[in-house]
């Protein structure tokens, strides 16, 4: 079957109208984002990289605390930064560049999937990226993945063009390789491993081309290898090569060992990728476990490549985090809006299982939001909270979800429509309310929840750095909690930055040390730090003051 052959879905908007569409979902995008705090870790991680770039005015080796930060090269970093100085140091202009790298991949999806099929699989494969679940919070966000991920799919994109049988020209070949050095350049060696194993999988599926063009894929990899190698060339010279071995060094840990507190069993990312690349993931299923087909549909052929070894590698590796698998998500909303196409040019049931899968997913999601409101409300009071963080921390935030129990029954009502027009196989609608229902999900759980998870999971801890950030002759700390919040909302600075922890929790120091620890680690901080005076409990926090300690003669 060749998507391009049906013409009855194809697309005669006015050309205008398709750009209209894009500034509007990226607007869509952009609005509330500068409502809520920045979560620990990654979106303060990044951000306060982006923010010591400024105030150091040291661009070229990312810093945390002022202190050499080993973990990401800067190119991410150097967007937010650029954000930063055109709109202030805050929530929104963190989040501002994945904004634009929200209307920038749906754009490019149109572009590619019009170029490969028809504007009708561009148009839906716009709309399944735009409106399913994750990626919706991912363009709102500000963490380093969407950019990676745009780099990795874009240079893919350019290497292997749909219905291409022959290599890929010189031209190509620059552009791929370069786009590859971007997201190298993002995100670290990663991006080269992931595309090496879908180009290696795929030639082998190719070999007459692998026999006789080989060296032309292998241009792709030294190209890349351009960006980092200019700014590690720089910087190795600017402290003899002890940042770019401990980058190198950092990489490879990452690979072999678990990163603290980020375990997860091997299915991990199917779960993630189930519920969370969703409606996009039941239309893709069917296509996903399709084994007829052919090998010369390049514009296909690929993209399950690039799936499967995302999904493979990342189940492998011990670190589990969510947006690990996110690359996924353009291979996933590809065949989805494939299936979706099929569909509406050939009118018939969706398959029996995957409409269960998504009658069960609905059902589940309309339960979450109908019985956590209702639980909290009338059971949490009656229940003793053993927990004291925990406790302290719902005190603190003092969530209200009263009444909140009725934001599920439209998805009760939309579960009801779409096993209607399932039966009666109208397919638009069907489409339509998939994602209008995931776009529904997504504005109530930012417009009612995050901001009051926020509130209960770190508001006390944002509070208290918050007010100490005039003050610029003090230290800041954290004890037995991994944060960033005492740096980006405490606006360390390069005077009260960049102290071994040891020395500030122990040694002589010159101004005063505030700090934090988790509430259960009170009475452990104080027996450790006999020094520190404890300010106060509140939020699943302790907040402490070390008063400057002369050095002895």
């Amino acid at each position: 079957m060749q998507i391009c052959q049906h013409n009855n879905t194809e697309i005669k908007a006015p050309n205008l109208l398709y750009p209209l569409i894009l500034l509007l979902v990226t607007f869509f995008y952009w609005v509330g984002t500068g409502n809520i705090h920045l979560f620990d870790w990654d979106e303060i991680n990044f951000a306060e990289i982006s923010r010591e770039m400024i105030v150091s005015g040291n661009f070229w080796q990312p810093t945390i605390d002022f202190l050499p930060f080993h973990e990401k090269p800067p190119l991410f970093s150097w967007f937010q930064a650029f954000s930063f100085q055109l709109f202030g140091i805050d929530e929104m202009a963190a989040r501002l560049p994945n904004v634009l790298c929200g209307g920038f991949t749906l754009g490019s999806l149109y572009l590619v999937g019009r170029r490969w099929h028809s504007p009708a699989l561009g148009l839906w494969w716009t709309a399944f990226m735009a409106f399913s679940i994750l990626p919706q919070l991912y363009f709102r966000s500000g963490i380093i993945d969407p950019w990676f991920n745009l780099f990795i799919f874009l240079s893919l994109a350019t290497l292997l063009p749909a219905g291409t049988q022959g290599a890929p020209n010189p031209g190509r070949i620059t552009v791929a390789g370069l786009l590859l050095g971007l997201a190298v350049l993002t995100k670290g060696p990663v991006a080269a491993l992931l595309v090496g194993l879908t180009l290696g999988i795929w030639l082998l599926l190719r070999r007459p081309l692998f026999k006789t063009h080989w060296w032309r894929f292998l241009l792709v990899g030294l190209l890349s290898l351009l960006p980092i190698g200019l700014w590690i060339a720089y910087v190795w010279q600017l402290d003899d090569g002890f940042f770019a071995r401990e980058f190198i060094r950092y990489q490879w840990r990452l690979f072999i060992s678990e990163d603290a507190g980020h375990g997860g069993f091997p299915g991990y990312h199917v779960v993630v990728l189930l519920f969370g690349c969703f409606p996009a993931s039941i239309f893709a299923l069917p296509e996903l476990l399709n084994r007829k087909t052919s090998r010369a549909a390049t514009s296909i052929l690929w993209p399950k490549i690039l799936f499967w070894v995302v999904l493979i590698l990342f189940s492998i590796v011990n670190t589990k985090i969510v947006h690990y698998s996110s690359l996924a998500y353009f291979p996933l909303t590809f065949l989805a809006a494939r299936r979706a196409v099929d569909l509406l040019n050939e009118p018939r049931a969706l398959i029996s299982w995957a409409h269960r899968t998504g009658q069960i997913i609905w059902g589940l999601f309309a339960l979450i939001l109908i019985c956590l409101p209702l639980a909290f409300t009338y059971l949490l009071p009656e229940l003793e909270i053993k927990d004291m963080d925990l406790q302290s921390s719902i005190a603190y935030g003092k969530p209200e979800l009263s009444g909140y129990w009725a934001i599920g029954l439209p998805l009760l009502i939309l579960l009801y429509l779409l096993t209607n027009w399932q039966k009666r196989q109208q397919t638009l609608r069907y489409l339509i309310g998939q994602l209008s229902g995931a776009t529904y999900l997504v504005v109530v759980v930012l417009l009612f929840y995050v901001g009051q998870v926020q509130r209960v999971t770190q508001g006390a801890n944002v509070d208290f750095f918050t007010d100490l950030a005039e003050r610029k002759e003090v230290y800041y700390g954290m004890a037995y909690r991994k944060s960033y919040v005492p740096l980006f909302y405490g606006k360390v600075r390069p005077a009260n930055g960049g102290i071994a922890r040891d020395h500030r929790f122990h040694g002589a120091i010159d101004r005063d040390l505030y700090f934090a620890s988790p509430l259960r680690r009170t009475e452990q901080v104080l027996k450790e730090v006999p020094d520190a005076e404890l300010l106060y409990s509140k939020g699943g926090f302790s907040f402490y003051r070390r008063p400057a300690i002369e050095p002895l003669e």
